[in-house]
């Protein structure tokens, strides 16, 4: 279970606000090894974290003398490190060699403030335990990477109201979006984090919003999610999937949530899930990480939805008759509704 909850964490993650996130964790030093006055082995140390692939990619590299003496390579990548949880502080990977049937481990924990990387190494009946001082850099050449967030939000209101996932908005002291290429800065209205939504306003009034669902979701009902996966790195333009309802419980039976089969990528997060009506059945959240899984994604349901925008003194609106739209009619819904959000 505990593995399985990992992963889980670690598909929140894919999907929500680490838009092709890279960083770099470098000038790495061993205090021990300075205090000792037994430097002479390493140059550098250092990890880059991809927060999309789930990878830390370690590597070494030796000062000359000593390369030449013990006949080694001046430097090399270390084997990859899979994460296996993150909580915006902290990321947690492992690695795993087997040379004639014994099995090492070693496991890491990288702590994103303090650029601490600990290491617990059961190396083949030895163990071995070390704390590394190092620099963080995000990939804009920035020391820290909270506060960087993007994903999707749609609209709820002719009143610039929009919605998308709390951990999107969460750590931003200032969330914009963009709309028909134009960039409006948002106020947080509200947020509530166990269902992970949060409710923002724009000073605009948009050319349409997207409308509630009268009977939520129902298995195998067919369904279409807008975002914007991986940010804009990969375009600008508005990314559509399609799928079905795969189930009406989330992970660990959370009836918040539906289960789906389409793809939820970085990005994603917040985005609209409409069904062949045009109206919102749920909302993007999550996904299992995909080198475990396959199509095991995650959307909080409309009706969980409606009640928090209520809650606030919003009323989202509802379609008075219920017939099935053409393709082109759904575009326009999605594209004119739906909006990147984003924070620096």
């Amino acid at each position: 279970m505990k593995k399985l909850l990992g992963i889980v964490v670690l598909g929140l993650l894919f999907s929500g606000n680490a838009f092709a996130k890279i960083i770099d964790i470098n000038k790495c030093y061993n205090p021990e090894e300075v205090a000792s006055h037994d430097a002479t082995k390493f140059k550098d140390w250092s990890f880059s974290i991809n927060l999309n692939t789930g990878i830390v990619m370690g590597k070494m590299e030796f000062h000359e003398e000593y390369a030449k003496e013990k006949e080694l390579i001046s430097s090399f990548n270390h084997e990859s490190f899979k994460i296996t949880n993150y909580d915006n502080n902290y990321i947690y990977a492992y690695w795993t060699e087997v040379v004639e049937g014994d099995e090492a481990k070693k496991e890491i924990s990288i702590n994103l403030k303090t650029g601490e990387v600990l290491n617990d190494y059961d190396g083949f009946g030895m163990l071995s335990n070390w704390t590394l001082k190092c620099q963080v850099k995000d990939s804009n050449g920035g020391s820290t990477i909270s506060g960087s967030s993007s994903g999707t939000a749609f609209f709820v209101s002719k009143k610039g109201h929009l919605l998308t996932n709390n951990h999107v908005v969460e750590g931003c002291s200032l969330s914009k979006i963009t709309y028909r290429n134009k960039e409006y800065e948002t106020t947080l209205i509200a947020k509530d984090k166990t269902l992970d939504l949060a409710l923002l306003k724009a000073k605009l009034k948009p050319k349409s919003f997207i409308n509630f669902s009268k009977d939520g979701a129902k298995k195998l009902t067919k369904i279409y999610v807008a975002g914007y996966p991986l940010g804009k790195g990969l375009s600008d333009d508005l990314k559509i999937s399609s799928g079905i309802v795969s189930s009406l419980k989330g992970f660990e039976d959370n009836s918040n949530e539906i289960q789906i089969d389409a793809p939820i990528n970085p990005g994603n997060s917040g985005g609209p899930i409409i069904n062949e009506n045009g109206d919102l059945i749920a909302i993007a959240v999550s996904g299992l990480a995909k080198d475990q899984t396959e199509g095991i994604n995650f959307g909080i349901k409309s009706s969980a939805a409606e009640l928090f925008l209520k809650s606030n003194k919003v009323s989202p609106s509802k379609s008075l008759y219920s017939r099935t739209k053409d393709n082109e009619d759904l575009l326009e819904i999605l594209e004119e509704g739906t909006v990147y959000t984003y924070c620096n």
